[in-house]
């Protein structure tokens, strides 16, 4: 996939017209999952290109500041899962202020049109664009018409009797509910981060544990999940020149446990902020400073202060025997 940041450096080329899906993408869940399969599938019927118009901001970060919601998907996860659903090129574009001020007809005829030349624009049902977010399906189905695009509007995917959406995936994820959030994703809700040195509790404790700088932003509650972990290659994580090319096999996911939270059993040592820690089942290796996908299966307890080291050390062990036991009854 080559990731475009600079539209002026593009060349849009007559041979391959694009078929382009617009969105913001994160946490790249059904709904967007089926938006890029139907334009893989018309670009390979059509003998065009597949391609994404996307942001490396949430657009509230410049529109509402105040309501800007926590990511579930930092840019380098989204371009994975781009990347891994087929897309030709990606359109990586910054929403600044200037961007956030073009209106919905300036970025069709003069974006989309004139510079892409897109074939075809697809987005979903609930989707905006341009200014004061007032371009949606409507408008831009009327301007396809007008200036001689298709337009193909994706409906709804719901699970249960509600859509799938980034909100409601938050809202899900921020109750702790990983099951049901991984329902409406359609895989376990995982994050990108990088190992790095603790405090050596984990090792102390009998469990030692993989430290994670994680990118997204966490809207988890504190506590102990389900988890596997895998290390990524580099090429999965940082494009060359310009162009993600993913591994033909990715590292196998090692079954785990993860803490997440703020260590209050020890006082002196007590974080701030919240701590992911990724204990990693029935493995010795070092992966100090390599870059991980953590996924989370199952919320298994919330955090809590216990009254001596050795009550922690036995609640630690029900911990592992039970995600263990889960792992072999194939629950993840």
């Amino acid at each position: 996939m080559q990731i475009v940041t600079d539209l002026h450096r593009f060349k849009a080329s007559p041979s391959k017209p694009l078929i382009l899906a617009l969105g913001n993408f994160d946490g790249f869940h059904r709904g967007h999952r089926e938006l890029l399969r139907y334009v893989v599938r018309q670009a390979k019927q059509r003998g065009a290109l597949a391609a994404v118009f996307t942001f490396r901001e949430h657009p509230h970060s410049i529109l509402h500041p105040d309501r800007k919601p926590l990511m579930l998907t930092s840019v380098e996860q989204k371009l994975f899962f781009l990347a891994r659903s087929g897309a030709d090129f990606c359109f990586l574009q910054s929403f600044t202020p200037t961007f956030a001020a073009m209106t919905p007809e300036t970025f069709v005829r003069k974006v989309l049109v004139r510079k892409l030349r897109v074939r075809e624009v697809c987005m979903g049902y609930d989707a905006h664009f341009g200014q004061g977010r007032r371009g949606d399906t409507n408008m831009m189905a009327q301007l396809a018409e007008e200036c001689g695009f298709l337009f193909r509007k994706m409906e709804p995917v719901r699970v249960g009797r509600e859509p799938v959406s980034s909100s409601r995936i938050r809202a899900l994820l921020m109750k702790g509910k990983v099951r049901q959030a991984q329902e409406c994703l359609g895989r376990p809700f995982s994050m990108f981060g990088k190992v790095i040195h603790g405090k050596g509790h984990g090792s102390h404790l009998n469990a030692p544990t993989a430290n994670l700088e994680v990118h997204s932003e966490i809207i988890l509650p504190l506590g102990v999940y389900e988890a596997s972990g895998r290390v990524l290659p580099e090429r999965a994580i940082a494009p060359r020149f310009g162009k993600f090319e993913l591994p033909r096999k990715m590292p196998p996911w090692l079954p785990g446990v993860t803490n997440f939270g703020k260590r209050p059993t020890y006082p002196a040592f007590e974080s701030p902020r919240p701590v992911l820690e990724l204990h990693l089942l029935d493995f010795h290796g070092n992966i100090y400073g390599e870059m991980m996908e953590i996924a989370l299966h199952r919320f298994l307890r919330p955090e809590r202060k216990f009254g001596d080291e050795e009550a922690l050390k036995r609640q630690i062990r029900r911990d592992i025997q039970t995600a263990r036991r889960s792992y072999k009854r194939g629950i993840f």
